[in-house]
């Protein structure tokens, strides 16, 4: 089974604000899983950005990144 990267909301989480930017991420984070695992990690990158900031969040670059690496690092899907 694939490892999906975890997105801890942490203390973000405290407030219903925070756990729904925190669930559009993970939204993003399992679309790009779906779409671009196992491509280059600058066009998971890229994609991941454009996703989290079509869901009106502003992504943190160095989560993007994080997660970018992870993502690339998976085997591509049928």
């Amino acid at each position: 089974m694939d490892q999906i990267p975890r997105i801890s909301p942490g203390s973000i989480a405290d407030s219903p604000y925070g756990l729904q930017v925190a669930q559009r991420i993970q939204y993003a984070v399992t679309q790009v899983i779906n779409s671009h695992s196992g491509f280059p990690e600058v066009e998971v990158a890229r994609v991941l950005h454009e996703r989290i900031r079509g869901l009106g969040v502003n992504p943190n670059a160095r989560e993007v990144k994080h997660l970018a690496e992870v993502i690339a690092a998976l085997p591509k899907r049928g």
